[in-house]
């Protein structure tokens, strides 16, 4: 019989961890701190039992899958299923509290830190036993649908220089996948949803009251949409897909052009993101439970299978002496950033010192972690790391199984991947080019570990 049960246990920081003592910093913009929350941020927990094989899913609102080491033994053993059935995986949320090991400086930071990740270490666990523990008779059914919330954020300039920008006419994909779970009277249990998406809505950016605020982002706003509509005991669980180029519509920024070549992102009025934000959450709820409602025809026999192997990606590294002193890559943009100021460059196009190709190939690989689940009539395929959008049309279309979803921002001890570009992105210069795997080389390594991932699994 198969039973499923799901969970969710906000992971907000405590009121007295305002403001959280990291500046954000990106785009060359003046540095900001969040200040209060706006929403809440949430972990999400799915529990499938078919009664031969148990699977937790999970989902942090975060930039990335926590790091913890050992976690996945951890969880296994608070409730029972196996850490080969566990996938732990984020929202990429750009409005999380956002830290990295190499920014603490101070023992502010640090204690800041240690209290932030025991709420996410403790949560992750109690929302895996509180999804367990409800576990009822389900019901199964899948679907797709369109929502057209994404766009392709790559984008050659006027005079020719790579920006992050809208790119109506490059490739993304719309595609939202739902995996439904009801229970035998056909209530709502858990909906597992899938969208190419980058959740950077009302990132740096301020609101209204000129206070930078931390989010679900519109993730988080389109699960709640989807648990208001279907009741509060219901959890809507968003993953990311093959979203390592694409935005949502309304992200953090305009890219203005000048006839004589020069180019500038600007940003919002402070308010106007968070209104943005809102919007295409509240939007890409609507198709969700459209998509979900559409969903009519159920089964309770579901067969899981999975395997999971290392994949080894060519790596590049800087070349000696780069990049210089106090560059950080992460903030290097082509072109201006906010509006134009002619006093700084009054003769048109810009570029940014830096963004020349400054890499040279590692002998040391990049590890990928690739893991492969069917389950029922579904094939999902999950990666710790930022998949461009035309590897993961590849990817689809050499599945031999027509329902193929691609998650990605998996959690593994190895930590994450990076970026990995298409080979038609791979002369893109913008600063995820950077470091980690070497552009245009992932496609047909990925593809062909898939095949061999399908072949093992059988």
């Amino acid at each position: 019989m198969l039973r499923a049960g799901a969970a969710r246990v906000c992971i907000n920081p405590a009121d007295d961890m305002f403001p959280v003592p990291f500046l954000m910093t990106d785009f060359g913009l003046e540095p900001m701190q969040q200040e209060e929350k706006y929403d809440d941020i949430n972990c999400r927990a799915i529990f499938v039992d078919n009664g031969n094989q148990k699977v937790l899913f999970v989902s942090y609102e975060l930039g990335s899958a926590p790091a913890f080491p050992g976690y996945l033994k951890t969880i296994s053993e608070a409730t029972g299923v196996p850490e080969e059935a566990i996938y732990i995986t984020a929202t990429h949320n750009h409005t999380s509290p956002r830290y990295r090991a190499n920014q603490i400086k101070t023992d502010e930071q640090r204690v800041w830190v240690e209290r932030y990740e025991k709420i996410l270490y403790d949560a992750g666990i109690e929302v895996c036993r509180k999804a367990v523990e409800t576990a009822r008779p389900a019901k199964f059914a899948y679907g797709e649908v369109p929502s057209l919330v994404n766009v392709n954020r790559n984008l050659k300039s006027f005079c020719g220089f790579w920006v992050e920008a809208r790119n109506e006419a490059g490739y993304c994909d719309p595609t939202l996948s739902i995996m439904k779970f009801v229970d035998e009277d056909g209530k709502l249990i858990a909906a597992f949803l899938n969208h190419a998406t980058h959740a950077t809505c009302c990132y740096m950016l301020k609101d209204i009251d000129h206070k930078a605020k931390t989010s679900g982002n519109f993730t988080g706003i389109t699960c709640r949409f989807v648990e208001k509509y279907f009741g509060e005991d219901t959890v809507a669980l968003w993953t990311s897909g093959a979203a390592g180029d694409v935005n949502p519509i309304f992200s953090h920024g305009l890219q203005y052009e000048y006839p004589d070549g020069f180019t500038t992102q600007v940003q919002y009025p402070d308010g106007t993101g968070y209104m943005m934000m809102e919007y295409v959450g509240r939007r890409h709820g609507v198709d969700c439970v459209r998509g979900i409602e559409s969903l009519t025809e159920y089964t309770d026999n579901l067969p899981i299978s999975m395997i999971s192997e290392n994949v080894n990606l060519p790596g590049q590294t800087c070349v000696d002496g780069w990049p210089p002193k106090g560059m950080d890559f992460s903030i290097v943009r082509n072109g201006g950033n906010g509006p134009r100021d002619y006093s700084k460059n009054p003769y048109g196009a810009e570029l940014v010192p830096g963004l020349v190709p400054t890499q040279v190939p590692s002998d040391k690989p990049i590890v990928m972690n690739y893991r492969l689940m069917k389950i029922g009539n579904v094939a999902m395929l999950f990666a710790n790391a930022e998949i461009f959008s035309k590897i993961g049309r590849k990817m689809k279309e050499a599945s031999p199984m027509k329902n193929t979803v691609i998650v990605t921002h998996l959690y593994s001890e190895g930590g994450r991947v990076g970026y990995l570009f298409d080979e038609e992105s791979a002369d893109i210069l913008l600063p995820m080019s950077y470091g980690g795997v070497i552009p245009g080389t992932a496609d047909k390594i990925l593809v062909e570990a898939e095949k061999e991932l399908f072949r093992k699994i059988g």
